[in-house]
């Protein structure tokens, strides 16, 4: 009996492996992970090829959401029992991120540390400037880069000659001052405190380096705003990235409300502003009028002079009545002063006589005037307004800022600068004054003033003179000096 043939079993077309979904939070992460890693190496290239810092701290964000995506994918497969899979996904998301990510951190972190290196060499060279006989060398330093093509910071004439008005307003600034007034050796010293804060700007880099001066005054916190432009080429250090001191006209370096000064300190700022006091009561009256100025000098100028005269000198009806008194008591002491005495080329050089004539007919005519009054800059800001204090073996001097009228040979008025030297020869005020200072290195400063401040019986000032080069001066803008965005712009010439 023949066998019964069977058919063919046909092959079974379920899986051997049952499907299992991919977790959609493993694809979150690779997506995050792999957009982040193509979109820094986009803006990489651009970066790389335009010379210019990628510095985009935003994108920091997305490899840290893939990490985090990557983490919770694995628990999430992990605890699926087997109901889900990727893990591989997550775990190559995990690692790109943290490639990508870490490289780009370290990146950011050598670009902030190449930053604050810079900053402080920069500040370290500028301060030693600062103390320079040579205030034009770290005046050159605030210029915008690319207002210093075609000049150096030796160049006096020049840079006198394009930014006078903002080089005389450097001169006079506060932590200048500091450090004119504190030129001994050893006296003046930086202590550095590093970069602040810092941001980067299209082009620029903005930041601010802090600091403290100590010397014999005290302790002197600064800050120090800094601009580094990046690809300008500059007659001084070359193409790159160019640094520049970010000072403007009108600002100061030092944090005034947290300045602590020794005894010796506290004195030179209560010097500093009773001198200018009396320098500025003297300005203001010459303002009375011509007659009135041989009583000014019996008031202001005159050794051992009487302040009684100052009631005169504010009464121009009593000035005639007074006239031949005056004569008699100190006959030929104000006309001999004045011709003689009286004006003084900067730096209290001798004039010419024709110098002197310029200025005696001047003074003869109108007086002087307070600083500002006429000579104002396009802002309408006042250049030269700071008073100067000046300490030596036999005086303090106080330089008071003053406008001088004058006029041309055309007869059209002109103004010119200059400056009211105060003085007092105290000898028991200067061996104060040394005394106190030779005590400041073992003092701990203060912020507030000590109790022994007051004096029993007022200082004894005496204007010197007037100094002046007396070349008339002619604000105006001129324009293409200065770009903005750091340092000062150039103005026209000026006298002073």
């Amino acid at each position: 009996m023949a066998e019964p043939t069977q058919s063919p079993a046909l092959p079974s077309t379920a899986d051997a492996v049952p499907y299992v979904p991919v977790s959609w939070t493993a694809v979150a992460a690779v997506i995050v992970a792999g957009n982040f890693a193509l979109l820094l190496l986009i803006l990489g290239y651009f970066a790389f090829t335009n010379k210019k810092p990628l510095l985009t701290e935003e994108l920091l964000v997305m490899p840290v959401i893939a990490v985090v995506l990557s983490f919770a994918a694995r628990r999430i497969i992990r605890n699926s029992e087997g109901t889900r899979t990727g893990e591989s996904l997550a775990v190559g998301a995990w690692w790109t991120a943290l490639v990508f990510g870490l490289g780009y951190v370290a990146y950011l972190g050598a670009i902030s540390f190449s930053v604050r290196r810079d900053a402080a060499n920069e500040v370290k060279q500028w301060v030693d400037l600062v103390q320079d006989d040579k205030p034009e060398r770290a005046f050159y330093k605030t210029l915008h880069p690319g207002a210093r093509q075609g000049i150096t910071r030796d160049d006096t004439f020049e840079l006198q000659r394009r930014f006078r008005d903002d080089l005389l307003a450097f001169r006079n600034s506060d932590l200048m001052k500091l450090a004119q007034r504190n030129k001994g050796d050893g006296e003046f010293t930086f202590v550095s405190g590093g970069v602040a804060d810092w941001k980067y700007q299209p082009g620029t880099i903005d930041c601010t380096f802090t600091g403290t001066v100590k010397c014999p005054e005290g302790n002197f916190p600064i800050l120090i705003p800094l601009k580094g432009v990046e690809g300008v080429s500059a007659s001084e250090g070359g193409g790159g990235r160019q640094w520049a001191i970010a000072w403007r006209t009108g600002s100061g370096f030092v944090q005034q409300d947290k300045v602590e000064r020794t005894n010796y300190g506290w004195l030179v700022l209560l010097l500093e502003i009773d001198g200018a006091a009396f320098g500025k009561a003297f300005v203001e009256h010459v303002n009375f009028g011509p007659t009135g100025h041989p009583y000014l000098y019996h008031a202001f100028i005159a050794e051992n002079g009487d302040p009684s005269w100052i009631g005169v000198v504010r009464t121009p009806l009593t000035h005639l009545f007074f006239a031949a008194p005056m004569g008699v008591l100190h006959p030929g002491g104000y006309t001999e002063y004045l011709a003689n005495n009286f004006f003084r080329l900067p730096g209290n050089g001798k004039p010419e006589p024709g110098q002197t004539n310029k200025f005696l007919a001047a003074w003869n005519a109108q007086g002087v005037f307070e600083a500002g009054r006429r000579l104002k800059d396009p802002s309408g800001g006042i250049p030269d307004k700071e008073n100067v204090l000046k300490i030596t073996d036999t005086a303090i001097e106080i330089h008071v800022p003053i406008e001088i009228p004058i006029q041309n040979a055309t007869g059209k008025p002109e103004t010119a600068r200059g400056r009211v030297v105060i003085a007092c020869k105290d000898p028991a005020l200067l061996a104060e004054l040394k005394e106190r200072k030779s005590a400041a290195k073992n003092e701990t400063p203060s912020i507030s003033p000590p109790t022994n401040m007051t004096r029993d019986k007022p200082l004894s000032w005496r204007v010197v003179r007037i100094e002046s080069d007396l070349t008339p001066v002619n604000i105006q803008q001129q324009p293409g000096q200065g770009p903005p965005g750091g340092g000062p712009g150039g103005h026209g010439a000026g006298g002073h």
